[in-house]
């Protein structure tokens, strides 16, 4: 089927182009708002050649792929009078072929020990980019310096003493020697502080001064300082508990010393526990880390120790614990100059892609070979996401199989000790920035995981009834005893954005949450004064005040969240926004803190009504029975 009666058929499946009231053109898919359901067939388009997936989700998204998409896209409008709206391609949500796969998984992420690493991805992951260019540049040189070894002969010698090169190397440096006040600012702002003060943190623990002292005695202690101590983590600890005690002092200091004294007290108290608490503990905590991942794993567990390495990876990449080990990776190379254990990890994704290649040519359906066509070539860019979550996680077995089959190449490369210069990029695209000249073992280590994932998922990992469980076809069996069952709309859960006592809508005193006139839901009398995001989705609005916050989830309940009853009027700054409107945020993240005891002293009611502002679409909206509630636990079921 070409692209123009691919377009039509879709159109006429969506109830014709009078029924289409936005059409956005995304990296991957079309997303679709409709005026009516009544004419939409949803499983004619899913049978359509060419349509890799349908999501209803509120708004529908055909997924079909990078490329695809824009083509068709642009066929409706050629054919129609609908205008096509082009997403921001920034997005990064595009990368999954099938989101909903990847919202399922990061919706169960919301314990303190998930929420910990989400937050340590959000400190580092906007440093990825410089650390991935300072790297490559570091790569640069030290090619240059090879080909300028007299033993190679290739260059002069005299070229690593020009100022050009000492430039390279000089920019190539600059971020690597200051990362402690990079990741003390986003650590700043990742917990509500001044991001200035977070940098201050990060300079403290990387201060020479601190070397030159050498040994202090403080409070009866015998302290052993040394610039570095404590590492990235040692950063992290810092700046959060300078945020802490800025928030603390903050909410008690009055307004016209504020600006003096509060920074003051933060930097004073804050460095003097940095010194003797944080930094020797973070120390230890680093150095056990890096024993048992390289000492006990790769050098006393040898090629086991890679292997399991390499095979239990990607586990940790679906639960977002991957992001924890960014700062064990840059604490290796500043301490040697290289990670090993980065290539090592670097082999899951291999692994991926020869489980795609295996799927490929066993797989019948074409519908998931197009799919695998999709994900493949970025797989090999070490992208690993639409991997994961659009074709191997959904079927299971070939993400088990792939795991074990990188297990091979992490093997591999724990004989040989190949290491990075710097984190970020893995698949082909690390291949630059291989430390020692030792390029060539580690593409082979990538063959070899490349050949393990294939091989045992030829064998082992894939069936075509597998087939079923990505896209949902059935066979006539099936098709038929569904067809006697009533269609059952899924549950949707919503986690509580407090802790606090629960309290019925009903008994509050302001008459429009009472008599649900806004819509259904619960209110929280809050025990603590933080509000986080019940679910993955968008803020669509944020009062000026700061006092209510409107959020729409990726499943398209829209939430109303009230911080206390008629806080409207308060003028002063007694709330703290954390995010912004049309900003995406997941689970478990932190819009807002507020000052509670500012809020009660002031005469209004804390009360807090946490309402579904659409729950005419829904049928059901129960909340749970108990009287307290932890934020995070399960709060509404929406269905």
């Amino acid at each position: 089927m070409n692209n123009q009666k691919l377009a039509q058929s879709i159109v006429e499946n969506l109830g014709g182009e009078n029924n289409i009231t936005n059409l956005t053109n995304c990296i991957t898919r079309l997303r679709i708002d409709l005026k009516s359901r009544n004419n939409v067939d949803l499983e004619a388009i899913k049978q359509l050649e060419g349509v890799l997936s349908v999501i209803d989700q509120g708004t529908i998204q055909i997924v079909l792929g990078p490329g695809k998409v824009t083509k068709v896209a642009n066929a409706i409008h050629e054919s129609t009078t609908i205008d096509v709206d082009v997403e921001d391609e920034n997005d990064d949500s595009e990368f999954d072929m099938t989101s909903d796969t990847k919202a399922a998984y990061k919706a169960k992420q919301t314990s303190m020990f998930q929420q910990l690493f989400r937050h340590i991805g959000n400190i580092f992951v906007p440093i990825v980019p410089g650390l991935v260019a300072s790297g490559l540049m570091l790569g640069i040189a030290n090619l240059i310096t090879n080909l300028a070894n007299p033993d190679a002969g290739i260059l002069d010698p005299a070229v690593l003493e020009s100022d050009w090169f000492m430039l390279l190397q000089a920019i190539g440096n600059l971020l690597f020697g200051s990362l402690g006040v990079f990741v003390g600012i986003n650590t700043a702002r990742e917990f509500g502080g001044t991001m200035v003060l977070g940098g201050i943190a990060g300079l403290l623990i990387y201060a020479p001064v601190l070397g030159d002292i050498g040994s202090l005695s403080l409070f009866g202690l015998d302290l052993k300082l040394s610039s570095g101590l404590g590492g990235l983590l040692g950063v992290i600890v810092a700046a959060y508990l300078f945020a802490q005690i800025e928030k603390f002092i903050r909410k008690r200091m009055i307004d016209s010393l504020d600006l003096v004294l509060t920074p003051l007290i933060t930097v004073m108290i804050g460095s003097i526990v940095t010194i003797v608490v944080i930094q020797p503990l973070a120390g230890l905590l680093m150095d056990g880390i890096t024993w048992f991942l390289v000492d006990v794993m790769l050098q006393a567990g040898g090629i086991i120790g890679g292997y399991v390495l390499a095979a239990t990876f990607l586990p940790l990449v679906t639960v977002g614990m991957h992001q924890g080990l960014i700062p064990v990776h840059l604490e290796l190379i500043d301490q040697f100059g290289s990670t090993t254990l980065l290539p090592i990890l670097a082999m899951a994704g291999g692994g991926q892609v020869g489980a795609m290649i295996a799927i490929y040519i066993k797989a019948k359906n074409k519908r998931l070979k197009n799919t695998v066509a999709s994900v493949l070539p970025v797989g090999f860019l070490g992208i690993g996401e639409p991997l994961i979550y659009g074709v191997s996680l959904p079927l299971g077995r070939p993400f088990i199989t792939a795991c074990l089959g990188a297990g091979f190449g992490g093997a591999f490369l724990s004989l040989f000790e190949v290491g990075a210069i710097t984190v970020g990029p893995s698949g082909a695209v690390l291949i630059p920035l291989i430390a020692d000249n030792k390029y060539l073992l580690y593409i082979i280590g990538l063959v070899i995981s490349y050949i393990g994932g294939f091989v045992l998922t030829y064998l082992f990992g894939y069936k075509e009834e597998m087939v079923h469980k990505l896209y949902g076809e059935n066979t006539d069996e099936t098709e038929k005893a569904d067809a006697d069952e009533p269609e059952q709309q899924a549950e949707i859960y919503i986690s509580s954005p407090l802790s606090g006592e629960l309290r019925p809508l009903n008994e509050l005193d302001d008459e429009v949450f009472a008599k649900e006139a806004v819509g259904k839901g619960i209110a929280i009398y809050p025990s603590e004064g933080k509000l986080y995001a019940p679910a993955n989705g968008k803020v669509t609005t944020v009062f000026p005040t700061g006092h209510a916050i409107g959020l729409t989830t990726d499943s398209g309940v829209e939430i109303l969240l009230h911080i206390g009853l008629d806080t409207v009027d308060i003028k002063e700054n007694v709330f703290e926004l954390n995010v912004s409107k049309d900003e995406e945020v997941d689970t478990g993240q932190l819009l807002c803190t507020f000052d509670m005891d500012a809020i009660t002293n002031k005469g209004f009611d804390l009360t807090s009504p946490i309402v579904i502002t659409n729950s005419d679409a829904y049928e059901t909206i129960n909340p749970v029975s108990q009287k307290h509630i932890e934020a995070g636990n399960r709060l509404l079921t929406v269905k």
